[in-house]
């Protein structure tokens, strides 16, 4: 953390009150108090509740549902996993009998090391999330502070732009996507590029290959938008540097090459599915299916950088923020060195790639754009759907402009006895983009904890003895029930035949097409036939009243017995001779 405290420790415009080595947790509290605020009521029962939000995402409500159900289970296995079993991590319990699970989705390992200290220690998912989810707000406004501080000597113009970015539209329309808008480590792979730069090989080149790994694991999107911005500003700033920085090559590559080596390893699964066709491969290079392609396809350059200037919620938020966008422009204006030059090459990357695969012209003709070759020669990057996330580095590069316009501002007017209006000004502007940014209608949902967990699954975590599950009833086509089901299976961790992911193994379809084809008997011997489950647990709530007969009637004729019976739920036990189906090597 020295590399965080040492820029605060030495602002030319020092506030009288606050003690340099105070300076760092004073800035946390300040983040974090704006982060309870801006957000309430998301953290009034933070234990207990996850964001449930439909004035603001409308119908896709659902989906901030099933997301959040997605990421804490996945957060809970990681943690899980690393301390009891860390050689099978991938080897996660949900759509069994499948094996390398966990790389159907994103394996957020970056968000592990606040999520998992909360999680072990009390465990309780829902409020290692809300704490995870809490300190990207806090990291972001302190990254940015730091790597303002450090090019400026200004704390207050340096917290006045972590609040920025740390609160950016981007970040804050998308609370319900931990691993999208886990971007906070961002300004420091930049603050990294510039300390090794600088001189400070050895620290920079650590604090560059931590910065630029730990974002990578967060989210895929994440890390290649990360290696996009680094690149993009190395070589601005290696650049605007010239002979000076040729000393320092090795040590930002070593930097980089610290963080891929990482990325690689657990990278290792996602390519063995690519390899076994479960993960798309570059046949999407030629098959541009995807919505997000085709929307930009449509619209062109100009009217998605509309989304850049005006304040539009509809799919992946861009907008920038008028105060930012003001800011930004006297940053341009006033601050001519570097990391001005750096800072547009990394934004306008961002905008490059956010344009997704190709270019289209009104007589049918393409041009290929840069994230169509990266598709082709980037291992894993032709499974990224959608290209706009990248368009996060516009909003690195705009608040970095921004803190550094406040910072020039502040120089030009405290000389002048006007230090006191400056530090006002820096206040109103990020209340200005604080409410430009607000989220109205934010609510929270209970998610069941510990004794609130269905009695079915706590049985199961005392009697389960390590077999099989499904939840019935239930289908592929049943994404909310399926992350449900996954989230329940944090109460016990048993081997589960549900799941929820962008991508699904064979053997998923194949039991799923049979669930949904229940209380037939043909259906249920096809479902046991197919993997060697244990148990069946029945939701009767979702079967109906008047069809509960037929599922028990089936169920009996079947030989399953009644292992647990509750008022919504019943655990059925499938006898030994039933377990006759084999699990496959593969998906």
């Amino acid at each position: 953390m020295w590399l965080l405290r040492r820029p605060f420790d030495r602002g030319c415009l020092r506030h009288p009150r606050i003690a340099p080595w105070a300076a760092l947790p004073v800035a946390a509290v300040v983040l974090a108090a704006i982060t309870v605020g801006v957000t309430w009521p998301l953290f009034r029962h933070p234990a207990t509740q996850v964001l449930d939000s439909p004035s603001l995402y409308g119908p896709a409500s659902e989906l901030v549902q099933r997301d959040i159900n997605l990421t804490v289970w996945t957060l809970a296995w990681d943690s899980r996993a690393l301390v009891t079993d860390p050689l099978h991590l991938f080897h996660a319990n949900v759509f069994y009998p499948a094996r390398w699970s966990l790389a159907l989705t994103e394996h957020m390992l970056g968000n592990v090391p606040t999520f998992g200290p909360v999680y072990l220690a009390t465990g309780n998912p829902v409020l290692a999330h809300q704490a995870a989810l809490l300190a990207t707000f806090v990291i972001a406004g302190l990254a940015m502070a730091a790597y303002l501080d450090h090019w400026t000597h200004d704390r207050v113009a340096a917290l006045a732009g972590g609040c920025l970015f740390a609160f950016a539209p981007f970040r804050l329309w998308q609370l319900g996507n931990l691993h999208v808008i886990s971007v906070h480590w961002l300004p420091l792979v930049l603050l990294g590029i510039d300390l090794t730069l600088d001189g400070r090989r050895r620290a920079g080149a650590a604090l560059l290959a931590a910065a630029l790994g730990i974002s990578s694991l967060c989210s895929y999107y994440v890390g290649y938008a990360t290696f996009a911005l680094g690149g993009a500003y190395g070589v601005a700033a290696l650049t605007s540097r010239r002979r000076e920085a040729v000393a320092a090559l090795p040590a930002l590559g070593l930097g980089f090459l610290a963080a891929a080596l990482a990325v690689v390893v657990v990278t290792i699964p996602y390519l063995m599915l690519q390899r076994q066709g479960v993960l798309p491969d570059r046949e999407r290079v030629e098959d541009l299916t995807s919505m997000a392609f085709l929307w930009l396809a449509i619209s062109g350059p100009r009217t998605f950088t509309t989304y850049f200037v005006t304040p539009l919620r509809d799919g992946i938020p861009q907008f920038l923020g008028y105060a930012v966008m003001g800011l930004a422009l006297v940053g341009l204006v006033l601050h001519r060195r570097a990391p001005r030059g750096a800072l547009l090459a990394g934004g306008f990357t961002g905008w490059v790639l956010a344009l997704g695969p190709v270019l289209s012209f009104g007589d049918g003709r393409q041009l290929s754009l840069p994230y169509r070759w990266l598709m082709a020669i980037v291992p894993g990057f032709s499974a990224m759907r959608v290209p706009q996330r990248f368009g996060v580095l516009a909003t690195v590069a705009a608040t970095a402009l921004a803190g550094l316009g406040l910072a020039a501002l502040r120089a030009r007017f405290a000389p002048r006895g006007l230090s006191g209006a400056v530090t006002a000004l820096a206040i109103v502007v990020v209340g200005v983009a604080l409410f430009e940014a607000r989220t109205p209608g934010l609510r929270t949902i209970p998610m069941p904890v510990g004794p609130s967990m269905p009695a079915a699954h706590r049985w199961l975590a005392e009697h389960g003895d390590g077999g099989a599950l499904i939840e019935v009833p239930t289908a592929a086509e049943a994404p909310l029930l399926q992350s449900i089901a996954m989230y329940h299976s944090t109460a016990h961790w048993l081997p589960t035949a549900n799941g929820y992911a962008a991508y699904v193994p064979a053997t998923f379809v194949a039991i799923m097409g049979a669930a949904a084809e229940l209380p037939d008997a043909g259906a249920l011997d096809r479902l046991l036939a197919t993997a060697p489950l244990r148990w069946v647990l029945v939701r009767w709530r979702l079967v109906g009243r008047v069809n509960q007969p037929a599922w028990r009637t089936t169920f009996d004729a079947a030989g399953l017995r009644v292992a647990a019976d509750f008022d919504e739920m019943t655990v059925f036990e499938v006898p030994p001779e039933r377990r006759n189906a084999v699990p496959p090597a593969n998906n």
